[in-house]
Formats: structure tokens, sequence, C-alpha cells
């Protein structure tokens, strides 16, 4: 829907912002993909007052962190019809990591509990992992960019 799409006369709509869809399998294999660094995988929503209010937060982590090893995964689980909000969201918000949408279809407690047992689907969610992949910690809620600072910064060294 978002897709690149060529036109007549060489132009071309946006492209999505989108990276793409995961379910649990999916998030853990792209996880994998970034061992040596450390990674916060955030779970978001565009109907999620507190992840809207956390999101520059995030984008801002990112920046300041990334030489130092840092890669961040935005996860949506909007829902496919939310589509339009969540490039608009992502539009403004510019992030400088890719953000995901969760796949349609599927049982979501198995998504949830794949994810992190303790999590009971709350929003915004945020997971961190070591640099070798493991689950370091898990931040449940609205957080300050201090508090992400912190654990960044415990991580990478």
């Amino acid at each position: 829907m978002a897709a690149l799409l060529v036109l007549a006369a060489g132009s071309f709509a946006q492209m999505s912002r989108i990276a793409g869809e995961v379910d649990a399998n999916g998030l853990a294999e792209r996880i994998g993909r970034e061992k040596g660094h450390v990674v916060l995988v955030t779970f978001w929503a565009t109907w999620c007052v507190p992840c809207r209010e956390e999101f520059p937060d995030i984008v801002r982590l990112q920046k300041a962190y990334a030489r130092q090893g840092l890669r961040v995964l935005g996860v949506s689980t909007d829902l496919a019809r939310e589509t339009p909000a969540v490039e608009k969201f992502l539009g403004e918000q510019k992030p400088g990591f890719p953000n995901y949408r969760k796949k349609k279809g599927g049982d979501d407690q198995q998504f949830i509990d794949a994810v992190d047992a303790s999590w009971g689907g709350e929003l915004p969610f945020s997971v961190f992992y070591t640099r070798d992949g493991r689950k370091a910690k898990v931040l449940s809620g609205r957080h300050t960019y201090a508090e992400y600072e912190r654990e960044v910064q415990t991580l990478l060294r």
C-alpha cells in the first residue's frame, strides 16, 4: 500500500517508513543480526499517549549513542488499518532506526510471551539486549530519557 510506486513522468510516491512486519521469530532473528551491539527494542502504538511522549527520547537516545554501539529497533503494535497513522507518526518523528509492525494474525499472547514472559502487553514496553544477544533489562511503561540513558551507558561499558 505504501510501497514505492513509480508514476508516469518519472516521479514517485514515498516509500513506506515501516521496515516490514515481524512475528516473534522474525524479531529474534533481527535482534540476532545485531550481535556486537547493545540493542534496544521498543514496542509502541500511535494510539498510546505515553508511547508518543516517550518516542522522541528514544530517537534522541539512538542519535546520541549509535556511534558507541547502540542499535534501536521499533515495533508498532498498531493494526494494519492504522498504517496511515503509523506512517504519519514516523514521518514526524524521523527516527534513525528501523520500525516494524507486529505481524497481523497469530496469537498476541504468544507474541507477548515470546518477547518477555513478564510482559502483560502494556505499552510502551522496551527490552535491552547485551552485545552478545542476551536479554538484560525490560522497562514497562513510560520512562525518562535519563532512565534509558542510564541503562544504555551500563550496557555499553
